[in-house]
């Protein structure tokens, strides 16, 4: 399946957060034992709403360097309104927006590949990106050893490009 385009209503997560530099979460997979972690206390969140389903939410800084800024990574879930995070945990709201979308099917820790394509779809596209963030979403729960075989949609908020001013 291809890109395809998304509007999705606005999102409260609540999860676990590091903050890490690419290449260290590579080298040390902070993000997958982060995902473990997480994955370990999901039940302490009451008040989640449509589980098996989980996030992966990346916040990157403005003109963000892959090689040397560090970045915010949330593993989390859909929560109730009025639900409270667990201690250690935090809260964080995804916007109502249009999303770009790519479906992601393999071995999870080799899904580089797949935002390179949906950045350079975006490139190409009548639309720009319109944050500093996107999500992986997980329509199944996934073990350490089931990474493999993983599934997730990979979503980047977009909005059509403002014509050229001249």
């Amino acid at each position: 399946m291809g890109v395809y385009l998304t509007e999705r209503p606005r999102l409260r997560l609540i999860g676990l957060r590091i903050e890490t530099v690419l290449s260290e979460t590579r080298e040390q997979r902070m993000i997958p034992r982060l995902q473990e972690a997480f994955r370990e206390r999901v039940s302490e969140v009451t008040g989640s709403v449509h589980l098996p389903v989980t996030y992966g939410v990346f916040i990157d800084p403005p003109d963000y360097n892959p090689d040397t800024d560090p970045f915010t990574w949330i593993a989390g879930v859909e929560a109730e309104p009025r639900a409270e995070a667990p201690e250690g945990m935090v809260e964080f709201e995804l916007p109502a927006a249009a999303y770009a979308v790519l479906e992601y099917s393999g071995d999870i820790d080799r899904a580089g590949r797949t935002y390179d394509e949906l950045y350079r779809w975006i490139q190409d596209s009548e639309f720009e990106q319109a944050g500093t963030y996107g999500f992986e979403m997980y329509p199944s729960d996934y073990s350490g050893e089931e990474r493999r075989t993983a599934d997730f949609l990979l979503h980047f908020p977009v909005r059509r490009k403002r014509p050229e001013q001249g």
